[in-house]
């Protein structure tokens, strides 16, 4: 399934509320033996309800105004439009996925084992891998920078980055990034030395 980084944020979640209150109930077999510490979703499947909520209501408006009722448009529409949330919703569920666990770090289907990470770097680095399925971070999604054993660097993200930055320290710490990590750059060179390489 081809994977769009422009999903939307469910309108209901709200990043300032507690993490107990949104933890999402998770039903991966995988988790069952893991502490989920923090949690983000998609949207909620109630929001497909949304358009025959909206067709429902303009049916009633036209029944109370007199105008002739559009039943078949309404249910074109409402159905329609339900199939198309369908699938912006199950595809938010599946790649907007977070979980903070007390074993793994999991961004979409990929699990990150604790064991593979040496810390929290304090600034995410441009141009490292994003942990998951999509390639560039989802609209209105901060980074985090995450420093793996071999030394290789890496991105996970979520709607409250502090929240998840905060999740991550708790479990394994911070850890310095490479002496050769640009200072600023979002190419993969310094900023002072006008884009060369060094010797």
């Amino acid at each position: 399934m081809s994977a769009s980084p422009e999903f939307p944020d469910d309108p209901a979640a709200d990043p300032g509320a507690g993490a107990e209150a949104r933890m999402p109930r998770d039903p991966d077999p995988r988790l069952r033996d893991q502490t989920v510490l923090y949690a983000e979703d998609g949207w909620s499947w109630a929001w497909i309800l949304a358009a025959p909520i909206f067709c429902a209501a303009a049916g009633l408006f036209e029944i109370a105004t007199g105008a002739p009722v559009h039943w078949l448009m309404l249910a074109v529409c409402a159905l329609g439009t339900m199939l198309t949330h369908g699938i912006m919703i199950a595809a938010t569920r599946v790649h907007g996925r977070l979980r903070v666990t007390d074993e793994s770090l999991w961004q979409g289907t990929e699990e990150l084992p604790y064991t593979e990470v040496d810390g929290v770097l304090p600034e995410p680095v441009d141009g490292t891998r994003l942990l998951g399925e999509l390639r560039t971070v989802p609209r209105k999604r901060g980074e985090v920078g995450i420093k793996l054993v071999d030394g290789s660097l890496v991105r996970a993200f979520a709607r409250d980055p502090e929240a998840l930055e905060a999740a991550l320290i708790s479990q394994v710490g911070t850890a310095e990034p490479p002496s050769d990590t640009p200072a600023g750059g979002t190419d993969g060179t310094s900023l002072d030395d006008g884009g060369g390489t060094h010797d």
